[in-house]
């Protein structure tokens, strides 16, 4: 997971810089839906529970970490927000009142 204002502070990195190619944006760190779930609950006040069904794609990918080296060597790009911190910034811009 990334959050928007990194992704756009990224895209700004490369515009100043004189290179091209495919970079990986992200934290750099693996998160997994149930703390997205859990963080909203806590922010919230909230206190729903994920509700899990099959995966109806073969080989789906459930471990997912971006490589963010390319974009820290070659863009100088470091992430901002953690996934707490994006999260909150993002219920704040929707004007919703946090718990915690």
């Amino acid at each position: 997971f990334v959050y928007i204002k990194d992704v756009v502070k990224a895209n700004l990195l490369a515009l100043e810089r004189d290179t091209s190619g495919i970079f990986n944006i992200g934290t750099g760190q693996a998160r997994s839906f149930n703390e997205i779930v859990s963080l909203l609950n806590l922010y919230l006040g909230t206190n729903y529970e994920p509700e899990y069904f099959d995966c109806p794609y073969d080989f789906y990918q459930s471990f997912t970490q971006a490589d963010i080296s390319k974009a820290k060597r070659e863009l100088g790009y470091e992430a901002s927000y953690t996934l707490e911190e994006g999260i909150r910034d993002y219920l704040e811009a929707l004007g919703e009142g946090l718990r915690a």
